[in-house]
């Protein structure tokens, strides 16, 4: 079983997965998480479902954070996502989308060094958002998380999401903890956006279960309101250990979309030839 431990391995930048199937075990990880943020001075927002309130702030405080102190001070905000902006009738995913960045953005503007977001995401099955929605929402998320200013952690339970679906969910993330998760876990995939030269510094690996993550921040840097006609963004990769036949198929599609192509940094022999592989491409600038 998922031990909560690892939960102390989140950091600003992640967007994580959290499937479970004990409520009791999901309660101690988003306690863990909360506090975790309050104790590094960070704005914590926990939207709840399957456990009130009450449990989560009661959790928040076992783990020894101060919780009465940050509720009163608004370092602490625990609401049913019910009761929240996300809730009512069927709301576009860009909507929803839209509503998680306004309290990001407020946070920012009140002087916080980070925000902290926990969301119980079962309240969409009651809701008249679809699965689809769902995944749409959890993909155009990611880009929000390249600034390293906010950590995601989302929750699903596994008695209540389709299988299937929840796999598709799951590969909106960077990074994805379940049943079998080991004390050292850390997400799959971290992506951090870089200013000069414009692009992504991406550490981990890339596979199947992070895919879609990987393609939405591949999107946002490559896309035309981005990329510079002169000046393709550039990837620093070296510190990508392992990417599959799915992610070399993104880059290059990422290559061909943007106006000035892009450019690879640090490219390892694997992925250089699996590259090579997808219709003789060769990255602009590889050093591999």
């Amino acid at each position: 079983m998922t031990g909560t431990s690892v939960v102390d391995q989140i950091q600003l930048g992640d967007h994580v997965c959290w499937t479970y199937d004990d409520e009791g075990r999901a309660l101690d990880a988003v306690g863990r998480f909360a506090a975790a943020g309050l104790r590094l001075g960070q704005k914590v927002i926990c939207l709840t479902d399957s456990s009130t309130p009450q449990a989560v702030r009661a959790r928040v405080k076992a783990v020894g954070a101060p919780t009465e102190a940050g509720v009163a001070a608004g370092h602490l905000r625990i609401v049913p996502a019910a009761e929240t902006n996300l809730s009512g009738d069927r709301l576009a995913p860009e909507a929803m989308v839209t509503a998680v960045v306004d309290e990001v953005t407020r946070a920012q503007q009140e002087g916080y060094p980070g925000v902290r977001l926990c969301g119980d995401m079962a309240w969409v099955l009651r809701s008249r958002i679809t699965l689809d929605d769902l995944h749409r929402y959890e993909t155009a998320l990611n880009p929000l998380f390249l600034d390293a200013r906010v950590a995601g952690l989302c929750l699903y339970d596994r008695w209540l999401f389709p299988a299937d679906r929840l796999r598709a969910l799951a590969a909106a993330h960077a990074g994805t903890v379940g049943r079998h998760t080991g004390g050292t876990w850390s997400p799959l995939l971290r992506a951090y956006r870089m200013t000069d030269p414009p692009g992504l510094r991406l550490v981990g690996q890339v596979d199947r279960s992070n895919r879609e993550a990987f393609t939405a921040v591949l999107d946002d840097v490559t896309g035309k309101d981005r990329a510079a006609a002169n000046r393709p963004p550039v990837l620093d990769v070296s510190e990508l250990s392992f990417a599959d036949v799915g992610a070399a198929s993104a880059l290059v599609r990422a290559d061909r979309s943007s106006a000035a192509g892009i450019r690879l940094v640090g490219c390892r022999p694997a992925l250089s030839r699996l590259l090579g592989l997808l219709d003789n491409w060769t990255p602009t600038g590889s050093l591999a």
